[in-house]
């Protein structure tokens, strides 16, 4: 129960999040959002029937698309495209990764659990 607590405290305040190094700059990414999410999708599209989300970004095989889609992980935006886009693919393809790594199945979970338990506690009757 500790863990959970700590990790929707960290969400919370904005303390969950990983620094990543791009072109020797570092960028600071939180857990995506769905706006975030939808936003890199639209450059991180042209896959085909790879099995994890690192081969799914590398199978992208284009630096461009994924500096958008980085920038759209980070910022929410476009904005950042520009300096990205002289970053290189693997440090693009690590930093994507890491960005969606921020969206796991296991903190998911616990988050479920955490909710649960606390209606439970809310619904119980005195």
């Amino acid at each position: 129960m500790n863990k959970g607590a700590q990790f929707v405290s960290a969400s919370i305040i904005g303390a969950d999040f990983v620094n990543v190094t791009i072109n020797g700059k570092y960028y600071t990414v939180f857990p995506p959002t769905v706006h975030k999410l939808a936003g890199a999708g639209m450059f991180l599209s042209d896959f085909g029937d790879e099995q994890t989300v690192r081969d799914v970004i590398s199978s992208v095989n284009d630096s461009e698309k994924l500096a958008h889609a980085f920038s759209w992980l980070v910022q929410g935006n476009d904005e950042l495209f520009d300096e990205l886009s002289h970053g290189t693919f693997d440090e693009l393809v690590d930093a994507i990764d890491t960005a969606y790594s921020l969206i796991s199945v296991e903190n998911f979970t616990r988050l479920s659990t955490l909710a649960k338990n606390v209606a439970s506690l809310i619904a119980k009757q005195r």
